[in-house]
């Protein structure tokens, strides 16, 4: 079996880092195999991988550091070794906007036993992959880790390992052998440490999750704002929770309909110390100058409610106010 973390931001890097002590601690005969670019290539390449779990305990914060120095790293996936008898589990763990490119690379070297587990944020990537590779061979995965980036190489993580995994609508139709392969992921991460469950509705728990991405992502970048600052501000929790419950009503006319309570549970998981200073996902690219996901997860909303002629007000105001400062260059004033 070859294992491939495409994509090594700090969600890649997390699952990376934690498969590959397992792997290298068992004397496995999985290779794992990374696809990174840049500094991150180059920190992997030259110095390996340093994971440093936070645990948080009454009174005080627990660190464990995982330390990674042998990785088999690609600037391309072109580059991989793929053998045509072996089974490749590729976790795609890129941004949104580079789906249809990552897929077309994958494409160039794809073979019946390969098959794509989407790790990344949105509701629709899934479809994305299955519009190059096929509908067959895409899994949904969400994950609940909170993790960043500290340095190219480097990751922080906090709160717990889980990943939710599940099959695109019909494929659980699919023959034996290849339905097989949640059992086969969920025993592999299991012995690494890594809690997964499976979706018997992958889309509905994707939605499930835009309800939070939706809402801080954006927010944080606007403000330049830590979750916690976010919360701790009586008018940016009030945007947050607004857009929350927006996200949740645009689920459930795309025919999703979401727990009553997702946003409440969203916030009181949210609101609480060791989540004070994390950066969102996009407020780390926005810092580091990549572009941001701003489209695919707040865009989705606003689209959504134009094709049901909804309204969403929060949403659309802090879209286009965002959208502005982004074309501007104007910096938001900090919460």
């Amino acid at each position: 079996m070859h294992i491939i973390v495409f994509g090594v931001g700090a969600v890649g890097g997390f699952y990376g880092t934690m498969l590959s002590k397992y792997l290298r601690e068992s004397n496995s005969d999985i290779r794992l195999s990374f696809v990174a670019r840049g500094n991150t290539y180059n920190a992997l390449r030259l110095s390996g991988s340093k994971l440093i779990c936070q645990k948080s305990t009454i009174g005080e914060m627990q660190e464990t550091v995982i330390f990674e120095p042998k990785l088999n790293v690609f600037k391309t996936y072109d580059e991989l070794e793929i053998k045509p008898d072996e089974y490749t589990i590729v976790l795609l763990c890129v941004k949104s906007k580079d789906t249809i490119q990552a897929s077309l690379d994958i494409k160039n070297k794809f073979t019946d036993k390969t098959f794509v587990l989407s790790i990344q944020n949105g509701v629709e990537n899934e479809e994305r992959i299955a519009s190059v590779l096929g509908y067959e061979n895409v899994m949904g995965a969400l994950t609940t880790v909170a993790a960043e980036t500290l340095e190219p190489g480097i990751y922080l993580q906090k709160g717990n390992y889980g990943l939710l995994v599940g099959e695109l609508p019909g494929n659980e139709k699919l023959a034996w052998e290849h339905r097989l392969r949640i059992d086969v992921i969920a025993d592999i991460f299991a012995k690494a440490g890594i809690i997964i469950k499976k979706s018997s509705n992958i889309y509905y728990d994707l939605w499930s999750k835009l309800v939070w991405n939706a809402a801080f992502n954006p927010t944080s970048v606007y403000y330049e704002a830590t979750v916690g600052q976010l919360l701790a501000n009586s008018e940016t929790r009030k945007e947050i929770i607004g857009i929350m419950a927006e996200v949740k009503k645009i689920a459930e006319l795309c025919g999703f309909k979401l727990n009553e309570d997702v946003d409440h549970k969203h916030l009181s998981r949210t609101d609480v110390p060791e989540w004070y200073d994390f950066r969102t996902s996009m407020l780390q690219d926005f810092q580091q100058g990549k572009e941001i996901e701003l489209d695919e997860l707040l865009g989705v909303i606003v689209s959504s409610a134009e094709k049901y002629n909804y309204s969403v007000p929060y949403s659309k105001t802090l879209y286009q106010k965002l959208k502005n400062k982004l074309s501007t260059g104007l910096l938001a004033k900090k919460v």
